[in-house]
């Protein structure tokens, strides 16, 4: 079954969780390409580094920035909103923003109603975390997209690259969450995945 014969697929950039030479630039140049939403992630960054960061970046595009540590900086920055995972499983702050989450299990998708979308890994076999093998085989996802379970608000995450992106279109997820595809080696700058990427809408 073809889930996707519109080819609006939505497409997610994280960030590399380790500092990139000229980061900000090629972010920057990921939102001018037409990226709507950047996940930024650095696990190990301090905060300071996290706001030096960010206020190396157009303040134009701080709304298209969603943040994964740090949630308080919320308070100071008109980002995007918050994503929460193991180490940051709560959002408590006062002001209201979007939050997406991520799963890893087809039972975490049944309560998904309250977030802007969800993550759900991995999908494909890990390119930035070697040896972190795909947990879903391809029945499994088709017969989860056939039930519903996989839907517009899950999006796939987990091996992402040129070949398996138009493979997403096979099963009923929103859209598709890169990392690894494009940080990895210095000479796939990110925006590079762009230019090759007819068959999503960048978001």
């Amino acid at each position: 079954m073809q889930y996707r014969e519109d080819n609006n697929l939505r497409l997610i950039v994280i960030t590399s969780p380790d500092f990139v030479v000229d980061e900000a630039e090629k972010i920057i140049a990921l939102f001018k390409a037409g990226l709507e939403i950047l996940h930024l992630r650095k696990p190990k960054a301090s905060k300071q580094e996290y706001v030096d960061l960010l206020n190396s970046i157009d303040a134009k595009y701080h709304p298209m920035i969603k943040i994964h540590e740090y949630f308080e900086l919320t308070d100071n920055y008109d980002l995007s909103g918050v994503h929460l995972n193991v180490r940051n499983p709560l959002y408590e702050r006062k002001k209201q923003v979007k939050i997406s989450k991520s799963c890893h299990s087809l039972d975490e998708l049944y309560a998904i109603d309250e977030y802007d979308y969800v993550f759900l890994s991995p999908v494909f076999d890990s390119i930035s975390k070697e040896g972190y093998a795909s947990n879903f085989s391809d029945n499994v996802l088709k017969e989860a997209s056939e039930q519903g379970i996989i839907n517009n608000k899950v999006i796939a995450l987990g091996g992402i690259d040129q070949a398996t992106l138009p493979l997403i279109k096979k099963y009923a997820f929103g859209g598709a969450a890169v990392l690894g595809a494009i940080w990895k080696t210095e000479e796939r700058c990110a925006w590079q995945l762009y230019s090759v990427n007819n068959d999503a809408t960048l978001i």
